[in-house]
């Protein structure tokens, strides 16, 4: 009797276990994530509470654009949210998509932020999908970040990681050109060494690729803090850049769609392509750019210029931190201005003159350098001319930056209330959120003081000159512009001297209160009558085809 129930004891016991491993088996890693409950966990804020630890932590803040403690309490493996549409889910791919090297570089970067990379990658990734990944160490200086990644990387992820260390900082354009270049899987993946890759990110990245090779994919962009590692789901949107060069985005029609879609430029962060293509065709990178920035316009303008395009994936989803600072980019040489003047050479044609002309002086003593490979390689490919992809590629990036040689002054200076005889403006501090109100107009009507100088933009928004913020008719504030329209639009009747927002409010003025209101429009009522220090009537009335960059590039874009 003993005996038999012991052996149903043993039994009972063995099928208990059996069942454990049976669930793990079948549980995937992202339901193992929502279960966990540590610092950070499914991209959760953490804050410090210690003094001393909050005092540390500014220190090193300074030092690598991180809060480096917040970093180190949360996990490796932390769980973030699974931030793709939901019909993702339920996509499938082809089992046999090319094999992928994925290359990382990284310099000085924060050894937690490393491996948190690492492990997002090793446990949100089809094991049999990665070829390899390359870490590339361009000449990190600190000995706490680059001596012990090498034996922490034998230890939890075997011979699939090479690291690569660079004797001399080469910058992240040459670190990756470096890593490419001893990369054997068939797709190359570059990503930033401060990222977390959500659910199921790699099949829909490659899949377009295994269909056409002579394009590459970026995923959507989401974002996590450097400060409280936080979590954000972003919308898809498409790069673009104004005509200083700085990155833009662009909105797209359907938020919700699944399809690949064309988008101008990548952001860089984050990419695919195939390797022989990027390499032996596209010839990589200009190796002559230095450090960071411009590299991701020039590979941009090669893929639509010289191939099928670039194509952002919905279902591929993968979150960055942007620093505020990064202290490793310091330097007393320009050389984003050399970069830029590069591929305004290369690749703008006429429109190079436009970024020029936004800051005539720095452009003026940069030697771009040799660039006769570069000229040479865009004649070999039978590339495009720029038009093309200003009239073809980004539409819109034409309606929201025009390639203005000289930005146009529509209007400017006071905004001068006519509701009475006294002399009162509109005024508000420089600074977001600031409120709009009435004072004693300046002596200078056309160069008032900055809280009382305002411009008429091409955009159709009312900004205080000298900063990035626009009268927003939400509460009578100033907010950043947003060249989104809505409150932000502001339509100057000069006939009737009415600023319109949306077009049936109007901006009044109430001189007793020193206050100003959104009301509807009165064309009688004189506290919605106001005149600008400074008018330009040629401008206002070819607002639509200013200095005819319109009809240029209409008529250019019918070559095509």
């Amino acid at each position: 009797m003993l005996m038999k129930c012991l052996r149903l004891k043993f039994f009972l016991l063995l099928l208990i276990l059996s069942l454990f491993v049976f669930c793990l088996n079948i549980l995937k890693y992202s339901d193992i994530e929502r279960i966990s409950k540590s610092y950070g966990e499914n991209g959760s804020a953490v804050y410090l509470n210690d003094p001393e630890d909050i005092e540390v932590n500014e220190i090193l803040y300074q030092k690598t654009g991180m809060y480096v403690l917040v970093s180190e309490k949360i996990s490796v493996n932390r769980s973030i949210p699974d931030t793709r549409p939901t019909i993702c889910h339920t996509l499938k791919y082809s089992k046999n998509l090319p094999s992928v090297s994925i290359i990382i570089i990284f310099h000085n970067e924060v050894l937690s932020m490393i491996k948190r990379t690492l492990h997002s990658i090793w446990n949100r990734t089809p094991n049999v999908m990665i070829h390899e990944i390359i870490l590339v160490n361009d000449a990190s200086t600190e000995q706490e970040t680059y001596k012990p990644l090498r034996n922490y990387v034998a230890s939890y992820f075997g011979d699939k990681i090479k690291i690569k260390e660079l004797k001399q900082r080469s910058g992240l354009i040459v670190a990756r050109l470096e890593g490419a270049r001893i990369a054997t899987g068939e797709v190359l993946i570059f990503l930033d060494s401060h990222i977390e890759v959500n659910e199921n990110w790699l099949p829909p990245l490659i899949s377009p690729i295994k269909e056409n090779k002579k394009i590459a994919t970026v995923p959507v962009i989401d974002d996590f803090s450097s400060k409280t590692f936080e979590y954000f789901k972003m919308p898809p949107t498409r790069g673009a850049f104004d005509w200083t060069f700085t990155f833009k985005e662009l909105p797209i029609d359907d938020e919700d769609t699944i399809e690949p879609f064309q988008v101008p430029v990548m952001l860089g962060c984050a990419f695919a392509i195939d390797r022989s293509f990027f390499l032996n065709d596209l010839r990589g990178y200009d190796e002559q750019l230095e450090v960071w920035n411009g590299e991701n316009y020039e590979l941009s303008f090669k893929l639509h210029l010289c191939a099928d395009g670039l194509l952002k994936v919905p279902c591929s989803r993968i979150g960055h931190t942007f620093r505020e600072i990064n202290p490793t980019r310091v330097t007393n040489h320009d050389y984003v201005a050399r970069n830029f003047k590069r591929i305004a050479e290369v690749w703008l044609d006429e429109f190079k003159d436009v970024l020029y002309s936004r800051d005539p002086k720095r452009y003026e003593t940069v030697d771009a350098g040799d660039l006769s490979k570069q000229k040479s390689l865009r004649k070999q490919l039978k590339c495009k001319p720029f038009v093309y992809f200003l009239a073809n590629i980004a539409k819109d990036l034409v309606e929201r930056y025009p390639p203005f040689y000289q930005v146009p002054v529509f209007a400017s200076g006071v905004l001068k209330s006519l509701s009475s005889g006294d002399n009162f403006c509109l005024v508000a501090d420089q600074q977001h959120e600031a409120s709009l109100r009435l004072s004693k107009c300046d002596n200078n009507l056309i160069e008032p003081k900055k809280f009382q100088h305002f411009s008429l933009t091409f955009f159709k928004q009312i900004e205080q000159s000298g900063s990035d913020l626009c009268i927003d008719s939400f509460n009578m504030r100033l907010l950043d512009c947003h060249y989104e329209g809505g409150n932000q639009y502001w339509k100057f009747d000069y006939k009737s001297k009415m600023l319109i927002n949306k077009g049936k409010f109007c901006l009044s003025a109430n001189v007793e209160m020193k206050t100003v209101t959104k009301e509807i429009c009165n064309e009688f009522d004189r506290n919605q009558k106001w005149m600008f220090g400074y008018f330009n009537h040629t401008a206002m009335n070819d607002w639509q085809n200013i200095n005819g960059f319109r009809n240029f590039i209409n008529f250019n874009s019918s070559q095509f």
